[in-house]
């Protein structure tokens, strides 16, 4: 039985040796637990990562740690996510070289105010740097984290809103090829994401029925395709009800598409994210709307807002979006409950 220490916090703690430094001095971990069991669990589990090659020791840098922490921990999530962990690490370079545990508050802050004029940037790079320091909390090579109280620059976000009329009747009114108006379809029509528009085949619209079935999501490594694989949730994974009018006008449109895939460009095959960017573009500039600031996903919020006006009940249109919870339908329909009653309390002071 390995020699315990048992600490005044009442917790259990013993070394393991990690190897030697060039002077010859042992590199020692340090392991705790609130009782010997889950001690010798943690002390089983760091001689197996010990012995896996992806055990860590007080001299760490940073920049090692975090790229270890990136393989072990983020090697199964989707490309799009590890990338965003991956670009996160690259600007968080200043502190490669410092060790892990020499890595203090101040150091950290000074990094997000060198670039606070990407917010964006900097929620990520806190993001990322919060859960690389809890893991290295709990592989015990720190005893608490030092991304507690790190202010972020204000983040202006770029206003979620719904089309006006007058854009909708641009859209309507403008001339577009079969495919880019299949796209403004199915994006105003079913308020999916996206990336699953673009996975969309024929055998997915059922005309008869009336529903749309979103069983897939294009993934993209940069600009290429990596993958078309299920959604992230279960949520994700839906059969949308589709308005007649809409219907009607897929079916004529797909009818000339003689490929499986409906938004597969001249070659029938899903087309690299730029090209879809480039088609929305044309969308938006044949309507007259260019720099209008509308997005592919202002359509999700249009649709949430033309559902809130129809009476669809928070459960249902939370299902019909694929979210796994309804908290930003809620924001949405509490938003245009509001407007509903300022507009009454006008109308009730209106005299003849």
């Amino acid at each position: 039985m390995a020699k315990y220490t048992k600490q005044k916090d009442g917790r259990y703690r013993t070394t393991l040796m990690l190897g030697y430094k060039p002077d010859g001095k042992p590199i020692k971990k340090y392991i705790s637990g609130q009782t010997i069991r889950e001690l010798e669990e943690k002390l089983l589990e760091a001689k197996n990562d010990l012995n896996n090659g992806i055990m860590i020791s007080d001299t760490t840098p940073f920049g090692s740690y975090a790229r270890r922490w990136l393989e072990v921990y983020k090697a199964n999530k989707g490309i799009q996510t590890y990338n965003m962990y991956q670009n996160a690490i690259k600007h968080l370079n200043s502190l490669d070289l410092i060790p892990v545990k020499k890595i203090t508050r101040s150091n950290i802050q000074e990094l997000i105010n060198g670039n606070s004029e990407h917010p964006r940037t900097c929620e990520v790079m806190l993001l990322t740097l919060k859960q690389i320091f809890k893991s290295a909390v709990e592989d015990g090579l720190i005893l608490k984290t030092p991304c507690t109280g790190i202010e972020l620059p204000r983040h202006i976000r770029n206003e979620r809103r719904a089309l006006t009329d007058e854009e909708k009747n641009k859209l309507r009114s403008a001339v577009l090829l079969p495919q880019e108006r299949i796209l403004l379809l199915l994006l105003y029509g079913t308020g999916c994401r996206p990336a699953e528009a673009y996975a969309l085949t024929r055998q997915d619209i059922d005309f008869k029925k009336g529903i749309i079935s979103i069983n897939k999501s294009v993934q993209y490594d940069g600009n290429s395709l990596s993958s078309v694989s299920a959604p992230k949730t279960n949520a994700s994974i839906r059969s949308v009800i589709v308005s007649e009018s809409i219907l009607r006008g897929l079916k004529h449109l797909i009818d000339k598409i003689p490929t499986e895939n409906i938004l597969g460009g001249n070659t029938g095959q899903i087309m690299n994210k730029t090209k879809y960017q480039t088609m929305f573009r044309h969308i938006l500039l044949k309507a007259g709307l260019k720099g209008s600031g509308i997005t592919q996903y202002t359509f999700r919020h249009n649709f949430v807002t033309e559902c809130y006006y129809a009476g669809i009940s928070l459960k249902e249109c939370q299902r019909q979006m694929g979210h796994k919870d309804y908290k930003m339908i809620l924001e949405v329909y509490s938003h245009l409950d509001e407007e509903k009653e300022n507009t009454r309390s006008k109308l009730a002071i209106m005299t003849m």
